[in-house]
């Protein structure tokens, strides 16, 4: 009797050791319906950036009904879930009130939004990993895919139609143009952002091809969600049968960008992927992907783009000169961005101006009309050293707690890939990619370590 139970044991555990591979399909997956799916997707559109609706979100200050709708959501997942704030929560809002007061002191004025801001971006984040934990990276992947479909077949459209036609059917939408948010004057239609073939040609340097937009305000921020999705294709969901027709939807959908920051992070993912794969292989392989890297950039669009964009570093004081009273808002490149934003951190290298408010910047000071789009130089303008060194920290783990959970070499894998997004886009704060960022803060690295082992979990750790 007792060999018996020992036999049917050890098959028992041969079949969660089976399962427990894919680890994404948790033992409570039927509890994630429609309204978890629902919440990523809208989490999603929100980082597309591409409307007022969303980007007036941003703030509690400015569109307050979108402001709520992701923090409403996130509540109402707490609840069926019965989630509760836990020790490492209670240590980050610990955190920020600590740079909450710290700011208020030295700029002598009390900023609460800039509290409840964080404070519900931090709720967002916490209620998403405790919820959905590594179903969220299944998620996200599941929906770029099907936005990448419909990102391909309007871009096709719109390459296939030519000029500005699809341009002029968007426009014909009632209230599409207030609505949109899309660089170079475009149009968005929620699911699918269109520039005006004339913006294309200054910006894609003569060529002809228009760049999917996808359901983002531009190319480059498409590109960038494509590439996460990617990378969570090829060392995630890996063991997905469907897996590989994803892969190629995605990579069709990232070449139509023509994004050098896409291509870029795209590089990374697959040099890690052949390490990963044969250790050996990536000396044979190295050659090869030099050589491919070498063409891509030496497609016109591509080549002229980087010289374009160090051009653009040399130009900082014509560009501040040119925005002194100036009615529109400039929006530099990202190396001219970021230079603007590191004199703000030189100033301020400790807590950053962010509790001084748009005022505080020495572009504000002079009348200059100027908003920064580099994440990384934003980080350290508005947050300091306080903020860059969180944010490199949890970044770290993160990176780390994934290459440990799915076994994969390249601890620093999702660190570089974050830090690209950073240095190109002032995105790292939206919900979306701080769930990246943020992803190994409220879990305890031990838990996950079986030594191939099976650990069983109760009920009550909704995993």
């Amino acid at each position: 009797m007792n060999q018996r139970f020992i036999v049917e044991n050890q098959k028992n555990i041969k079949v969660l050791q089976v399962f427990s591979q894919n680890t994404f399909y948790d033992s409570f997956e039927k509890k994630i319906g429609f309204f978890e799916y629902f919440f990523v997707l809208v989490l999603i559109f929100y980082a597309g950036y591409s409307n007022t609706f969303v980007r007036e979100a941003a703030s509690i200050k400015g569109n307050f009904i979108g402001y709520v709708i992701p923090v409403g959501l996130s509540v109402v997942l707490a609840i069926k879930w019965k989630i509760w704030p836990d020790k490492r929560f209670y240590f980050l809002i610990l955190g920020l009130a600590i740079y909450f007061l710290a700011i208020s002191l030295k700029y002598s004025q009390i900023r609460i939004t800039i509290f409840l801001d964080y404070f519900t971006l931090f709720v967002i984040v916490y209620v998403c990993y405790k919820v959905l934990k590594f179903n969220f990276l299944r998620i996200y992947e599941y929906w770029l895919f099907y936005l990448a479909i419909v990102g391909l077949i309007f871009w096709s459209i719109q390459f296939g139609l030519g000029g500005d036609s699809l341009f002029s059917i968007f426009s014909k939408i009632p209230g599409v143009n207030s609505f949109s948010f899309v660089s170079g004057g475009g149009l968005n239609a929620i699911v699918y952002s269109v520039q005006p073939f004339d913006y294309n040609l200054r910006n894609n340097l003569g060529s002809g091809i228009p760049r999917n937009c996808g359901y983002a305000w531009e190319p480059g921020a498409f590109a960038v969600y494509l590439s996460l999705a990617i990378f969570i294709n090829l060392f995630i969901t890996k063991t997905d049968k469907n897996s590989n027709t994803r892969l190629w939807v995605l990579l069709a959908a990232l070449f139509t960008t023509q994004s050098t920051t896409g291509f870029a992070m795209l590089l990374i993912i697959l040099l890690h992927y052949y390490y990963n794969n044969n250790v050996k292989i990536i000396l044979m392989v190295f050659p090869v992907v030099l050589i491919g890297a070498y063409l891509i950039l030496s497609l016109p669009f591509m080549a002229d783009k980087i010289v374009e964009l160090s051009d653009d570093s040399t130009n900082m004081e014509m560009t501040i000169l040119r925005s002194i009273n100036s009615e529109e808002q400039i929006h530099p490149q990202r190396f001219e961005s970021f230079m603007i934003a590191f004199e703000d951190f030189k100033k301020n290298p400790m807590l950053g101006i962010m509790g001084g408010g748009p005022e505080a910047s020495w572009t504000a000071k002079i009348g200059a009309n100027i908003s920064v789009i580099s994440g990384i130089g934003n980080l350290l303008a508005q947050s300091g050293l306080a903020g860059f060194v969180f944010f490199i920290l949890l970044t770290i783990k993160s990176s780390f707690f994934l290459s440990e959970h799915y076994k994969y070499r390249g601890k620093f894998l999702l660190f570089f890939l974050i830090l690209f997004i950073s240095i190109s886009y002032s995105i790292l704060l939206l919900p979306l990619i701080s769930c990246f960022w943020m992803f190994g803060n409220f879990e305890s690295q031990r838990r996950y370590k079986t030594n191939n082992k099976i650990v069983l979990f109760n009920k009550s750790a909704n995993l």
